[in-house]
């Protein structure tokens, strides 16, 4: 993975497509595209400036369409509302500039934010 913008609530990065991230039938694995939306999800709370990233209370992603070895996907994670004690976020993925995957991650972080690093969004 490759990191290619972070600000506060906002991450950006890209991962080529290699032979063991497929299915079956040579497309991008939908439990790796899950992955990703939950290490984005992460990585956009972490970017609030915490050292940990709270336990995940729900993930959900949609699958639009297919990728497969060769190609490089990039993911843009943001938080959308980060409160005391859930964050709420959104991850797109791409691939060759069209959206293969959306995914939902909501985590609990009641400990992060009472640490008093973060921008409340309530």
């Amino acid at each position: 993975m490759r990191l290619l913008s972070a600000d506060a609530g906002h991450v950006r990065g890209e991962i080529p497509i290699e032979k063991g991230y497929l299915n079956a039938i040579g497309g991008t694995h939908g439990g790796w595209l899950s992955t990703l939306v939950d290490v984005g999800g992460s990585l956009a709370v972490a970017s609030h400036g915490f050292n940990t990233t709270g336990v995940s209370t729900d993930l959900s992603v949609s699958f639009l369409a297919a990728s497969g070895e060769g190609s490089t996907v990039v993911f843009d994670a943001q938080v959308l509302k980060m409160g005391r004690t859930l964050a709420y976020t959104r991850v797109d993925i791409f691939s060759n500039d069209k959206m293969i995957a959306t995914g939902n991650h909501t985590k609990f972080v009641a400990k992060e934010t009472s640490q008093g690093k973060a921008t409340i969004t309530e």
